[in-house]
């Protein structure tokens, strides 16, 4: 009786191609051109754009390219420390750098993988000149992973966060 050669490495429960398509780009999954602001508007404004926009969170660009990132837990968090009165707080002030992108022609794969590495929930996506082109998050991913592929992200997420 032939026996398996012994490997160092275990096999693989599943593959990449398992968790999510390797063809697709970022730019399939991507909430493209989304709402933006700049870092000199004002907290309410922000709050105001979430609100028409139906999002809970928004890039910060200056000149095209991200330079931040502000959410709705962020505005929340803000508002003890101002009094409940955001009015003239500038969103420079309050949203979250550096920023971490990844290129619009990237594998969803690799950005899945971003996500957890990152322990982040959404990435800026970037075109070639560094412009802003859309927003990936993990919800964005629902319909391009496998059950699998995306309680690894989910999991990955939450244990580098």
């Amino acid at each position: 009786m032939a026996h398996l050669a012994d490997t160092s490495e275990p096999m693989p429960l599943a593959t990449a191609s398992d968790l999510v398509n390797p063809l697709l780009k970022v730019s399939d999954a991507m909430t493209p051109s989304p709402r933006t602001c700049s870092p000199s508007s004002t907290a309410i404004e922000a709050a105001l754009v979430m609100r028409d926009a139906d999002c809970g969170v928004i890039p910060v660009v200056e000149a095209g390219r991200p330079v931040g990132i502000l959410t709705d837990r962020d505005l929340a968090m803000a508002l003890p420390e101002h009094d409940g009165d955001l009015s003239n707080v500038a969103i420079n002030d309050l949203m979250s750098r550096p920023v971490i992108t990844v290129d619009s022609e990237s594998s969803l794969e690799s950005a899945m993988e971003r996500l957890g590495q990152e322990g982040v929930r959404r990435l800026l996506i970037v075109s070639n000149d560094g412009t802003l082109v859309g927003v990936l998050s993990w919800r964005d991913l629902v319909t391009h992973l496998s059950e699998r592929g995306l309680g690894r992200v989910v999991a990955r997420i939450i244990e580098n966060r």
